[in-house]
């Protein structure tokens, strides 16, 4: 009788994996202006997952889009602020 080997997991990298990896890089505030702060993320994610600059960036916008990565404005500045939330919901 042979064994057979499992197959490995595949990883597939989606918003939410991506939520987590920027809220693990960046807590739940990136204080920057809006490209500025979008372009930390999108080369973080470029860093993390060793992904193109276009992957990173569609991923950011899926995030905006989801209402998981906002643009706000505090009295101490303006920023993306992540929430956990929403993240840990598209799990």
């Amino acid at each position: 009788m042979q064994h057979q080997e499992e197959p490995e997991e595949t990883f597939v990298l989606g918003p939410a994996s991506a939520g987590r990896a920027l809220r693990a890089r960046f807590g739940t505030f990136v204080g920057a202006d809006y490209l500025p702060g979008k372009t930390a993320m999108r080369d973080a994610l470029c860093e993390r997952f060793g992904i193109s600059q276009l992957e990173a960036e569609e991923l950011c916008d899926a995030l905006e889009a989801s209402g998981a990565l906002r643009f706000i404005s505090t009295p101490d500045g303006e920023g993306f602020h992540i929430d956990s939330d929403v993240v840990d919901e598209a799990a």
